[in-house]
């Protein structure tokens, strides 16, 4: 996928109009509709404050040639790096899932926990009907989840949307 392919996706996701989304970034509709269709390329500020605004990673946008085999090998890296072990159960729903094990990461449930909280709260500011409080909301948990990805979290209350 293309970055405008990206956009669009994630911005119809989040149930943000083009129009919305560039009040959130300070652009107009035309601009989020060129970006979206191809015809210009955001600028690295550009594409940060459409980061931003979608609550996603920059790269999120840029990764367009992601594909399940490269997230394989990505998960692969990882594991060696970190000396993690691979291994193989099933989900609930009886479908084969493979994992990973960090024995010197003790504190991995409550990361766990964390992100499951993380997708609550970013799920929540998706049903915010104004997009400026959605859009300045959904920062919240991104901002928190990223600066509070420690070794050793202490905790996993995330108060967001508070």
């Amino acid at each position: 996928m293309t970055v405008g392919e990206n956009i669009r996706r994630i911005r119809k996701e989040r149930g943000l109009t083009q129009k919305q989304l560039g009040e959130l970034v300070g652009a107009s509709e035309a601009y989020i509709r060129a970006y979206e269709s191809g015809r210009r390329n955001p600028k690295p500020s550009s594409l940060e404050k459409i980061a931003n605004a979608l609550a996603v990673n920059p790269e999120v946008l840029e990764n367009s040639d992601f594909d399940m085999i490269k997230a394989m090998h990505r998960l692969f890296q990882i594991a060696r790096q970190y000396n993690g072990h691979l291994f193989t159960c099933k989900d609930d729903e009886g479908n084969d899932t493979v994992g990973i094990r960090f024995e010197t990461l003790t504190l991995m449930n409550a990361w766990c926990q964390r992100y499951e909280k993380f997708l609550e709260d970013v799920e929540k500011c998706n049903e915010i009907k104004d997009a400026k409080k959605r859009g300045r909301l959904s920062l919240k948990p991104k901002r928190i989840m990223t600066a509070g990805w420690t070794l050793t979290p202490n905790s996993t209350e995330m108060p967001f949307l508070t």
